[in-house]
């Protein structure tokens, strides 16, 4: 995953990250071409498809994607599309 620093457009760079919540993660990022220094926070805010593992502390509201409803998606129609 690359994050732009927004003064400079450089890569920042993730120096560390703190557990804050099994679904959320604190980032402490630098960029190395303008030495601007920002904390960002990584949530994960829902699943698109339920766990095969799921763990009974946490609680996250399904939501399908567009392309993963029903028997055809995108991985499934080029495979079935050469089999015709």
């Amino acid at each position: 995953m690359k994050i732009e620093c927004p003064n400079c457009g450089a890569e920042l760079c993730a120096r560390t990250s703190d557990f804050q919540s099994a679904t959320l993660r604190r980032i402490y990022s630098v960029c190395r071409e303008c030495g601007f220094k920002a904390r960002a926070e990584l949530e994960i805010l829902h699943s698109l498809s339920p766990s095969s593992r799921p763990r009974a502390d946490v609680t996250l509201e399904v939501r399908p994607a567009t392309m993963l409803r029903g028997a055809v998606n995108a991985r499934t129609t080029t495979a079935n599309m050469g089999a015709q």
